[in-house]
């Protein structure tokens, strides 16, 4: 069920609020099982919050101005600006329609094929033991092309399905060209105990410590097999659980704090990518932009709370 507000003039939170939960009334009476919201003002992240966590996460999606912007503007939204707004593609906006339109025609072939393959497969158990065995030897060497295939396409579409050491190494002397960091440090994991808190802290007074570094091999090693195995779990799966599974993978990375400095960049990173991957949307800026908020989320989930890191993810998506 979708409703909308588009107001001529800016009103204030508690008028969006009302109508968001008069509109979200329409769900149980007409059987919906979900609710997307439109609306022409900007609402910030703690707005947003507090809009889902009245009605549930995983039950509703607010399209608010900056995503509404966002679409428009995304290669896909081309269409609908001159259809409807008369704004011609420049030839840069063109160029990415089409990459983006030969994307989603890649995807459609490949899941072609793996119904394809399916059928094959059905139509092989049918067949008497004499001709099945016959069949084998051409299908498994079709089912073996096709499975690199599909691993090919799945490396460069999810590239969180295959991170390593090495990998985040890389990424990490990425995000950090132009830092003032000791060029030693960048890409390189931490070989010594760090921890947060105040200026004047030890290790024993800080507020947030680290595994030691003798550990972060180890650890981030089993959070990427850990990952793999969610990752696969999670393709398809409802949007909350996507969403608790982000913030799990979220919070495990930064526990480690594999490196010196730059941990939260790169985190932050890896999380965008990764609900790239499995929801088709990315974390906006405003995830972080209220720090306070943030770390308080953070330091919940150090206590095994992840309902407010869930919660400002599920508000930040675009």
């Amino acid at each position: 069920m979708a409703a909308a507000y588009f107001p001529t003039t800016e009103p204030p939170f508690r008028q969006i609020e009302t109508k968001f939960l008069a509109d979200y009334k329409g769900v149980s009476k007409n059987g919906a099982s979900g609710f997307a919201f439109f609306v022409n003002q900007s609402l910030t992240i703690g707005e947003r919050q507090a809009l889902l966590t009245q009605v549930g996460q995983s039950q509703a999606e607010i399209y608010h101005l900056e995503r509404i912007r966002g679409i428009l503007d995304a290669p896909k939204g081309c269409g609908v600006r001159l259809e409807y707004l008369r704004i011609p593609m420049t030839e840069e906006e063109q160029w990415a329609f089409w990459s983006s339109m030969n994307q989603d025609v890649v995807r459609r072939l490949v899941d072609h094929e793996q119904r394809r393959d399916a059928q094959y497969q059905t139509l092989d158990e049918k067949l008497d033991q004499v001709l099945a065995r016959t069949i084998a030897i051409g299908y498994a060497l079709t089912e073996q092309r096709s499975h690199l295939q599909r691993a090919h396409t799945e490396s460069v579409e999810m590239p969180t399905l295959s991170l390593s050491l090495g990998t985040v190494c890389w990424l990490h002397r990425v995000i950090t060209e132009g830092d003032k960091l000791p060029e030693a440090t960048r890409g390189r994991l931490r070989s010594v105990q760090v921890w947060i808190g105040a200026s004047e802290s030890t290790a024993d007074t800080a507020t947030f410590l680290p595994v030691p570094p003798e550990e972060v091999v180890g650890r981030l090693q089993t959070l990427f097999s850990w990952w793999q195995e969610q990752h696969a779990e999670l393709v398809g799966a409802p949007r909350d659980k996507v969403i608790a599974g982000l913030a799990e993978f979220h919070h495990s990375f930064l526990k480690i704090h594999p490196f010196l400095d730059a941990n939260g960049r790169l985190a932050r990173l890896l999380l965008d990518q990764a609900a790239r991957e499995l929801l088709n949307q990315s974390i906006t800026s405003e995830f972080t932009g209220d720090p306070i908020a943030y770390y308080a989320a953070l330091r919940e989930a150090d206590s095994g709370n992840l309902h407010e890191l869930i919660s400002r993810i599920s508000a930040a998506l675009k």
